[in-house]
């Protein structure tokens, strides 16, 4: 069984459920090359593009550095990314869980993005209301399951759809839309606390399905 799942502080969290509504931040938020205490940030966040290099030469003057050649077990890659994107985006933890047993997608640094989880129980009809309501708002939008790559081994071109291995913990399902002032939004959801439900985050691990006749 799938759950969709929004893990965060309390106050965000009960105010998602009580008011109906999602959460997308700034992409470009999520993008920053200092390690931060959520585990959230990527600084390969945004990029489009991640090529292997065999070469690397320095020239300064007459003079030729070849890094490939002086560096022992020389590795780097070539990247691009979107330096002034106009996307928000709200990341949801696509969790998995069979009848008695407890989720399979479970990892403990997920307990460390906030006190408070949004448990989407009935994720077709999230999604109905989701369409209908971005449509609504004329936003353009595109939601998808995050695929993880290793940036020291992959090559070509890749998605905003796509993270580090290092991040796959997060099980992220991703939804992006557009276009946008770079400002926090709130999408309605009229409906939501039909399909959905607020724990603790540190019950996650203990939540069961149970199987009825």
């Amino acid at each position: 069984m799938l759950i969709l799942t929004k893990i965060h502080e309390a106050k965000f969290i009960e105010d998602m459920f009580e008011n109906e509504y999602l959460y997308f931040k700034s992409l470009k938020d999520f993008r920053d090359n200092s390690k931060d205490g959520t585990g959230r940030l990527d600084p390969r966040e945004l990029n489009l593009k991640n090529e292997q290099l065999t070469t690397l030469t320095l020239q300064k003057d007459d003079k030729e550095i070849h890094f490939h050649k002086v560096l022992k077990g020389f590795n780097g890659q070539y990247m691009e990314h979107l330096s002034e994107p106009k996307i928000n985006c709200c990341s949801l933890h696509w969790m998995e869980i069979e009848p008695g047993q407890p989720p399979s997608t479970f990892n403990d640094k997920l307990l460390g993005m906030g006190d408070k989880a949004l448990l989407i129980y009935d994720w077709k009809k999230f999604f109905e209301i989701l369409d209908k309501s971005l449509d609504n708002l004329k936003l353009e939008y595109s939601w998808k399951k995050v695929e993880y790559y290793n940036p020291k081994t992959f090559s070509g071109d890749i998605s905003l759809h796509h993270k580090s291995e290092e991040f796959n913990w997060q099980n992220e399902y991703r939804i992006l839309i557009a276009p946008t002032d770079n400002k926090p939004l709130n999408i309605p959801l009229k409906g939501m606390k039909e399909i959905s439900c607020v724990i603790d985050s540190k019950d996650y691990e203990s939540i069961r399905i149970k199987i009825e006749n």
